[in-house]
């Protein structure tokens, strides 16, 4: 289902071949921890019925001159939504400016940006005729030693609540085939 990024597929070639930069090293690290995080995303997903649904994974937007990556796009006839997948750890907190923060205080995702994604695939998922599909975006933490202090966010997606998410889309895309379009008003 899931192919493995060509990039990497080179660094793992060449790995223990040709020396690596320190950059060139942490990003093959970056890659090898996301290829992780999606091999246990699709571990999921292939315990659901995908029949109704088309999955793209490793799209990239560029969001204030800056690329972003979705891990996983999944669209269904009624809605469209994105996974960015996180291995956060530790405690953290949503500061009043709306940026995710660790124990220490340190910006660790600022949640503004999950806006401007949402907008820029919203603009760019445009759908024929008067009815426009919803986008929903989550960012699911793929490691169960994150915890998160004060006020929640609906846009975290827990690991252990995940089976539970999908089997919804699932649902939610067979029930929708039976009464395709809804009605205009």
């Amino acid at each position: 289902m899931r192919q493995k990024p060509d990039r990497l597929k080179v660094y793992e070639f060449l790995y223990n071949r040709l020396p690596f930069s320190d950059d060139e090293t942490k990003e093959y690290e970056a890659m090898q921890r996301m290829e992780k995080l999606e091999e246990k995303f699709e571990h999921h997903l292939m315990k659901i019925n995908t029949t109704n649904m088309r999955i793209h994974w490793h799209a990239e937007v560029l969001v204030d001159r800056q690329a972003e990556i979705v891990n996983v796009l999944i669209v269904t006839d009624y809605c469209y939504y994105l996974f960015i997948l996180q291995d956060l750890e530790g405690e953290h907190y949503i500061n009043p400016f709306n940026i995710l923060c660790s124990s220490t205080h340190e910006a660790v995702l600022d949640l503004n940006r999950s806006r401007r994604i949402f907008e820029v695939f919203r603009d760019q998922l445009i759908d024929a005729g008067t009815y426009q599909r919803p986008v929903i975006l989550k960012y699911v933490l793929m490691n169960d030693a994150f915890q998160l202090k004060g006020k929640r966010s609906d846009i975290f997606l827990e690991e252990q609540n995940l089976p539970y998410y999908l089997k919804a889309i699932e649902h939610s895309a067979v029930i929708r085939k039976k009464n395709h379009r809804p009605a205009s008003t």
